[in-house]
């Protein structure tokens, strides 16, 4: 910008927004509780709007009428992502709309190696991995480093607020991996992207589903200021968790499938905006699904809590 120009009152809107959001991450919330997901599947959109094709006006007309205050965009792999891609092969639909023309702060999703190794070696031969050629994994792992840098790098330049790296390294009931493994060949390589990501001022947080309790001061120590997925149902609990990590990570998630279909009955409602204002005053928190929403779930039942939680009319 010119030292002559004078910013827009859109664009001021939009920087205080995502101002606002930036500080309820990294110094706890005091204004109103940030509202986000994790993904929203196009399908569920499509019913909610009554709509056959679902583009960016689509997306952002849905989000806006959740009252949502964080969108998650995520990329476009070759093949359906079942190789690693070189980095000319990574596609962002609709990056540049989200910046430009709305005031929401927008996170970018990406893959960790755990996730990929997953996808692309397939589930048991590559949890045999580590024992199997400790060489061949940190191979691999070096890989997707080299991938997510480079899409780090890209998505700072285009205006991105934060980024989720995704790993989903548990079970309901524990950790795919013993954690030494995890900590000697996985969160070095979380580190670095952690490390790059937060140099170019962008929010970085971890996703994993499941029971992941014993790699927390892990997480904690690879950099990352937040973490996403606070499952109950894994022995997750909010509560618990906050005990143990303290004001060291915003914690985003809290909400299940079960709380968006009770959320339409209004004593229910009310019970979940005291409970979650409770678990936000003054700690870093964003109150959203964990499991992200996706055709089913009761979308109406969510929707008014998040309206109640700003206390705003249904």
């Amino acid at each position: 910008m010119g030292v002559n120009e004078v910013p827009d009152k859109d664009q001021m809107e939009a920087e205080r927004q995502r101002a606002w959001v930036a500080r309820s991450i990294t110094g706890g919330v005091k204004e109103r509780v940030p509202k986000g997901e994790l993904c929203i599947a196009d399908s569920l959109i499509e019913k909610a709007l009554n709509c056959r094709v679902v583009g960016f006006r689509e997306r952002y007309a849905f989000v806006k009428g959740m009252n949502l205050d964080i969108v998650t965009i995520g990329p476009v792999y070759p093949e359906q992502g079942k190789r690693l891609p070189g980095p000319n092969e990574i596609i962002w639909p609709e990056l540049k709309e989200w910046i430009a023309e709305t005031s929401l702060f927008t996170f970018a999703l990406l893959d960790g190696a755990f996730e990929w190794g997953l996808r692309t070696l397939g589930f048991q031969d590559f949890l045999l991995l580590p024992h199997a050629s400790p060489l061949q994994l940190n191979g691999h792992i070096r890989a997707v480093e080299e991938v997510n840098t480079a899409q780090i790098r890209l998505l700072a330049e285009s205006g991105v607020d934060g980024i989720i790296l995704a790993d989903d390294i548990a079970f309901p009931n524990g950790l795919m991996l013993r954690p030494q493994v995890l900590k000697e060949h996985f969160f070095p390589s979380l580190a670095r992207q952690a490390a790059l990501a937060a140099k170019a001022g962008l929010s970085v947080f971890y996703h994993s589903d499941g029971r992941y309790g014993d790699v927390i001061e892990d997480v904690i120590a690879s950099g990352f200021a937040g973490l996403h997925c606070i499952d109950r149902a894994s022995g997750m609990e909010m509560e618990s968790l906050r005990a143990k990590v303290g004001n060291r990570l915003c914690l985003w998630g809290h909400l299940d499938a079960g709380d968006a279909e009770r959320a339409g009955d209004p004593a229910v409602r009310e019970e979940l905006t005291r409970s979650a204002w409770q678990l936000a005053r003054n700690e870093r928190f964003i109150l959203g699904t964990n499991s992200g929403l996706y055709e089913g779930m009761d979308i109406e039942g969510l929707r008014a809590l998040y309206r109640s939680i700003d206390g705003l009319p249904n």
